[in-house]
C-alpha cells in the first residue's frame, strides 16, 4: 500500500508543484523572511502584560463580533429557507455584497449613518426635537462589533441557508407526526444537522474578525487596539519592525489553529448527503389576519432590523454620493460621479480617478486568472489524495486566510526590492498579492464538488483507455464548472475590495478604488467623490453576485 501511495504521489506531484511554486514565491518566502525577524521576540510578547491585554481584547472583540453575526445571520438564513417572497432570488444574490466590500467603504457607511451628524441621528433629532444626538456608538466596542456583524452576517446566512435547504424534510415531518412541537423539532432535529456548517462558518468569521484592521482602526478610535492595529503601529508609527514581526507571528499561530478547526468542520459537513426533496415554504406576505399573529410580528421586526443594519450603511453611501456640500449648504448633484471619469492626475489620490477604476478591474481580472488554476490544483490535491497529515497540509495551503493583508503587503514589499525578482512597486506585485488572498476561496468552492463526485465514473473512463487528464476534462470538469464560475466571481469581488495589502504595495499609477477612497477620506475634501467611488464598488460587487446566483448556485451551496 505504501509503495502504491508513493507512486500516486509521484504521479500527481507536478499538479501541486505549480501552485506550491507560486505560493512559495509570493507567500511562504516573503512571509517567512518577516516572521524570522520576529521569532526572537515572541517570548517577550507573550510575557508582556500589555501585549497579553491586546491579545485578550482581540479574542474578545472577535468572539462578540462572531456571536453578533450569528444573531443577525441565522434568522436571515431561516427567512431565506422557509419563506417565499417577490425578489427572493435577487435578495439572496445581494445579501453577500457586504462581505466583499472594502473596510473603508463600510466605515464610511457607518459614519454617514450612525455618526453624531449621521442620517439616523438627524432623523431622530428632527422627529423628537432633540438637541443632542441620541445614538453615540462610534468609537466604542459596539461600533466594532456591529460593523463586523454587518460584514459577516451574510456569510453566516448564506452558509446556513445552503445547508438548511439541503436537509431532508422527512426527519422533521416524522417528528411532527409523533407530536413534537415546532420548537422541539428545531432543537432536537434541525439544529444538530445545521451545527457542522454553522460552526464552520463561525470559525471563518472569527478568523476574519480576529484579523480585522481598518474597521477597528477607523470605528474603534484610539481607545482600542487589536493585534493588527498594534502590528501597524509598531511597523509604521514606531518603526519597530522586529516587534511588529513578533506580534504577526503570534497572530498567525492563533489564526492557523482556527483555520485547522475550520477545515475539520468543513470536512465533516462535506461528507453529508443532500436531500432529493426540499421542505415546503410559505409566503412571507400572507393574508392580513395571518400577518398579525405574534410570531409574524416578531418576524417582521427582524426584517426591519436586519434591513436597517445591512442595507442602511449602503443606502447612506448611495444618498451621500448625490448630496454635494457647498458653502451655502447641501444640494443634489452628480459632481462625485463626474469626478470618477476624470483622466487628469488628482493630487488627493495620487492618480487619476479613472485610472483607479481601471486598475481595480485590471487587478481583479489578473488575480482571477492566477487564483483559478492555483485553486483548482490545490482542491484536486486535497480531495483526491489521502496522505498522512493531510489536514495539516490543508491548513498550510489555506494559510493565506489566516494571514494579515498588512503583513503580506509588507512582506512582498521587502522581499522583492532587489534583482533578480525586483517586482516591488509593480502591477504584478499587487496582482500576486490579490491572487494569494483570494485563491483559498476558489479552493473552498471547488473542493466540496470534487468530494461529492462519483469516483466510479472516472475509474470507468480510465478502464476504457482514457488518460487521467482526458478523464478529468471529459468527466469531472463539467461537474465542477459551477464551482469554478462561483470561485471566479467571488475572487473578483474580493480582489475589487482588497485594501490593506494594496495600500502597502501600490505606487502612484497603481492606485485602486479602495485606496482612492481611503486617500479621499484622509483629506479635508472629497466625501462625495469617496461615496461615488464606493457606490461603483457596491454596484460591481452586486452585479458579480447576481451573476453568481444565476450561473453558479450549485457551486455556492458546496462552498462550505
Amino acid at each position: 500500500m505504501d509503495a502504491k501511495r508513493g507512486r500516486v504521489l509521484l504521479r500527481y506531484a507536478p499538479l501541486l508543484g505549480a501552485p506550491l511554486a507560486f505560493l512559495g514565491l509570493f507567500f511562504y518566502y516573503p512571509l517567512g523572511s518577516v516572521l524570522r525577524e520576529g521569532l526572537p521576540g515572541v517570548d517577550d510578547v507573550l510575557a508582556s502584560p500589555y501585549f497579553r491585554r491586546i491579545i485578550a481584547f482581540t479574542v474578545e472583540q472577535a468572539l462578540l463580533s462572531t456571536l453578533a453575526a450569528v444573531a443577525l445571520g441565522f434568522p436571515l438564513a431561516y427567512l431565506l429557507t422557509r419563506y417565499d417572497f417577490p425578489g427572493k432570488r435577487l435578495v439572496k444574490s445581494l445579501v453577500m455584497v457586504p462581505f466583499v466590500l472594502p473596510a473603508i467603504t463600510v466605515a464610511l457607511g457607518f459614519i454617514l449613518l450612525w455618526g453624531r451628524n449621521g442620517y439616523a441621528n438627524q432623523l431622530l433629532m428632527a422627529l423628537f426635537g432633540l438637541e443632542e444626538p441620541p445614538i453615540k456608538i462610534l468609537y466604542t466596542l459596539w461600533a466594532i462589533v456591529l460593523a463586523h456583524a454587518f460584514y459577516n452576517a451574510p456569510l453566516i446566512a448564506r452558509t446556513v441557508n445552503a445547508a438548511w435547504e439541503g436537509l431532508d424534510p422527512q426527519y422533521e415531518e416524522s417528528a411532527r407526526a409523533l407530536g413534537a412541537s415546532l420548537a422541539r423539532v428545531f432543537w432536537t432535529v434541525t439544529l444538530p444537522q445545521l451545527l457542522p456548517p454553522l460552526l464552520s462558518a463561525m470559525t471563518i468569521v472569527f478568523i476574519f474578525c480576529f484579523l480585522s484592521f481598518p474597521i477597528v482602526l477607523t470605528l474603534g478610535g484610539a481607545r482600542f487596539s487589536t493585534l493588527e492595529v498594534e502590528i501597524y503601529t509598531q511597523a509604521k508609527a514606531l518603526f519597530n519592525r522586529p516587534q511588529a514581526a513578533a506580534l504577526a507571528l503570534v497572530g498567525l499561530g492563533f489564526s492557523l489553529l482556527f483555520v485547522y478547526a475550520y477545515l475539520r468542520l468543513g470536512g465533516v459537513f462535506a461528507r453529508e448527503l443532500r436531500a432529493e426533496r426540499r421542505a415546503r415554504t410559505q409566503p412571507l406576505f400572507p393574508p392580513w389576519r395571518e400577518a398579525l399573529r405574534p410570531y409574524r410580528l416578531l418576524l417582521w421586526g427582524f426584517v426591519l432590523v436586519s434591513a436597517l443594519l445591512l442595507a442602511g450603511p449602503l443606502l447612506a453611501v448611495l444618498v451621500d454620493s448625490f448630496w454635494i456640500s457647498t458653502p451655502g449648504g447641501k444640494r443634489f448633484g452628480l459632481e462625485g460621479y463626474r469626478f470618477l471619469l476624470q483622466r487628469q492626475y488628482e493630487p488627493r489620490i495620487g492618480d487619476s480617478p479613472l485610472q483607479a477604476v481601471l486598475n481595480s478591474l485590471k487587478f481583479g481580472v489578473g488575480a482571477v486568472a492566477i487564483a483559478l488554476p492555483v485553486g483548482l490544483a490545490v482542491a484536486f490535491w486535497v480531495t483526491r489524495l489521502r496522505v498522512p497529515g493531510r489536514r495539516a497540509l490543508d491548513a498550510l495551503l489555506m494559510a493565506p486566510i489566516a494571514t494579515s493583508s498588512v503583513i503580506l503587503g509588507l512582506a512582498l514589499l521587502r522581499a522583492y526590492l532587489q534583482p533578480p525578482l525586483a517586482i516591488s512597486g509593480t502591477a504584478f506585485a499587487v496582482i500576486a498579492a490579490h491572487a494569494v488572498i483570494v485563491y483559498p476561496f476558489v479552493v473552498r468552492t471547488v473542493a466540496p464538488l470534487l468530494l461529492r463526485f462519483d469516483r466510479s465514473l472516472v475509474e470507468a473512463a480510465r478502464a476504457l483507455g482514457a488518460s487521467r487528464l482526458r478523464a478529468f476534462w471529459d468527466v469531472e470538469r463539467p461537474g465542477i464548472v459551477p464551482g469554478l464560475v462561483v470561485g471566479a466571481l467571488f475572487a473578483f469581488a474580493l480582489s475589487l475590495g482588497e485594501t490593506s495589502a494594496t495600500l502597502m504595495l501600490a505606487r502612484p499609477g497603481l492606485k485602486t478604488m479602495p485606496v482612492a477612497v481611503y486617500e479621499l477620506l484622509s483629506g479635508r475634501r472629497g466625501l462625495e467623490a469617496a461615496s461615488a467611488m464606493s457606490v461603483v464598488m457596491i454596484a460591481t460587487s452586486a452585479l458579480a453576485f447576481v451573476l453568481l446566483e444565476r450561473l453558479g448556485e450549485r457551486g455556492l451551496r458546496g462552498r462550505y
